[in-house]
């Protein structure tokens, strides 16, 4: 199996997939989760709604497939990386820390130094979440890594392909050698 060039193909592309598709989703998800957590946000409760909304209601394949073939991202590497990046549970779970574990009276105090939102995000709120953060990493990059039904639906170039795809091409080939 090592001998073969597609595995390492894919095995890169899995690598640039699990990169980027955690680098993207734990940015996202730290920027929207610390949004959420601010009770000075216009509009928090009615976002969050729609966002649990969307946790049970969420669209099919179908759907999901034709939006997908529309905007031209079928069969592309930043397909892959987008696809998984945001999760509604993640952004909760961010939220939820940032609201228990950053205090107001660190913002408050901020704001007399002449802060803004962005600098306490990266200054005060980063730091105090390293514990989040990696929980959100190691979320992310175990789902990509084991991620292969989206290349199986979405991808048609075999140069594209993660290794979870060539290794059930060879799981395939072999059972059906085993079986004829």
């Amino acid at each position: 199996v090592l001998k073969d060039n597609d595995v390492w193909t894919g095995y890169g592309n899995t690598l640039i997939y699990v990169t980027g598709g955690t680098l993207l989703g734990v940015t996202v998800t730290m920027l929207a989760g610390y949004a959420l957590s601010r009770k000075d946000m216009w509009g928090r409760g009615f976002l969050m709604k729609i966002f649990v909304f969307t946790m049970y209601f969420g669209g099919a394949l179908i759907p999901t497939y034709l939006v997908i073939s529309k905007l031209q991202l079928t069969n592309t590497r930043i397909l892959m990386i987008l696809l998984g990046s945001v999760s509604v549970y993640n952004t909760i779970v961010v939220r939820s820390f940032m609201i228990s574990n950053v205090p107001d009276e660190l913002y408050e105090a901020a704001i007399l130094d002449g802060c803004g939102h962005p600098t306490f995000f990266a200054k005060v709120v980063m730091p105090l979440s390293k514990a989040i953060v990696s929980v959100i990493a190691l979320w992310l990059a175990v789902g990509y890594w084991n991620s292969y039904f989206s290349a199986m639906i979405y991808l048609s170039d075999p140069k594209k392909y993660p290794l979870q795809l060539y290794l059930r091409q060879i799981l395939m080939m072999a059972s059906s050698v085993a079986g004829s």
